[in-house]
């Protein structure tokens, strides 16, 4: 090979390393929830330990950039993602911090379950907390999915998202509106029901889509600062005082591999007699994921279904 030639290959390579080098040490100001963050832009891999970020990068059509998710309760919707090419973060609320070190991610994407251990995960790569806004919970997930699609470049995708979800919200908001039926949220947990009336599945369900509520949000709200709300027990007698037209129940145990709620919770003429309707919302859906593009849609369609 003459000299010329060689100088050419060298600097052919030189330069073939150097965008290389641009493309992985690129950043990009994202907003997310009125916070700017500074996070890499185009990532090759990316630790998601927060599933409604999972759904949403695999609906921008980025799920190749997965290195890593939590195996062990991996919702249903997204079990393709369980598989031996991507890698076991742990425990979602105890992440193997080694395991993700030893992945030498460009970016790790999280929930408030992880958000203990945002200190130590910053020190392996940037963090991007997704966390939904309970008090503004379908602009932060409009928000969510905007950030993902700006950072791995899929604008365009993440904006027919949105319009669809735009679409499909004003869809469900209208069948509310003409429903007479009013509602309750419930979560289910160790053989207990209880009323979840501040929670972002109620958020969502009464605040977004504007299924009327059977009970005030006051109902089991903290009023004094550290005081923790009492709960309060949805059992035969609060329906037969209640007689909401709909209890929906997030089956928490469920989701997590617990004893799932017996069938026969509630007494069937109770519930007849009250004319109320149990709607058993896809446990690991609700209660493990949320804020994302696909699960934000599942949602909607299991909720509107129940006022049908």
């Amino acid at each position: 090979m003459n000299r010329n030639k060689k100088l050419l290959l060298s600097t052919l390579a030189a330069v073939i390393l150097g965008l290389t080098g641009c493309q992985s040490t690129s950043k990009m100001n994202v907003v997310v929830d009125n916070n700017s963050i500074e996070v890499p832009k185009s990532p090759k891999k990316v630790v998601v330990m927060n599933y409604g970020a999972l759904d949403t990068l695999d609906a921008l059509g980025k799920g190749s950039i997965v290195t890593a998710v939590p195996q062990s309760v991996i919702p249903s919707y997204l079990q393709k993602y369980n598989n031996s090419g991507i890698a076991d973060t742990g425990n979602m609320k105890e992440p193997n911090i080694d395991a993700i070190k030893n992945l030498k991610p460009d970016l790790i994407i999280i929930d408030g379950r992880q958000a203990s251990k945002d200190a130590q995960l910053r020190q392996i790569a940037p963090v991007l907390n997704l966390s939904v806004n309970a008090k503004n919970y379908y602009d932060s997930t409009r928000n969510h999915i905007y950030a993902l699609a700006s950072i791995t470049g899929t604008e365009s995708k993440g904006k027919a998202i949105i319009e669809s979800l735009d679409v499909k919200l004003q869809q469900a908001q209208a069948i509310s509106h003409n429903s007479h039926k009013k509602a309750i949220v419930a979560i289910h947990n160790d053989g207990k029901v209880i009323l979840i009336n501040n929670s972002s599945s109620a958020a969502l369900i009464h605040d977004v889509l504007n299924v009327k509520r059977a009970v005030p949000v006051e109902s089991n709200k903290i009023t004094q600062i550290g005081e923790k709300p009492k709960p309060v027990f949805i059992d035969n007698n609060y329906i037969k005082s209640v007689k909401p037209d709909i209890i929906y129940v997030v089956d928490r145990s469920k989701a997590i591999g617990n004893t799932a709620m017996k069938e026969n919770f509630f007494d069937s003429k109770v519930l007849k007699n009250s004319k109320t309707q149990v709607v058993y919302l896809t446990p690991d859906l609700w209660y493990l994921s949320g804020g994302g593009a696909e699960s934000l849609e599942r949602q909607i369609d299991e909720v509107i279904n129940g006022l049908k």
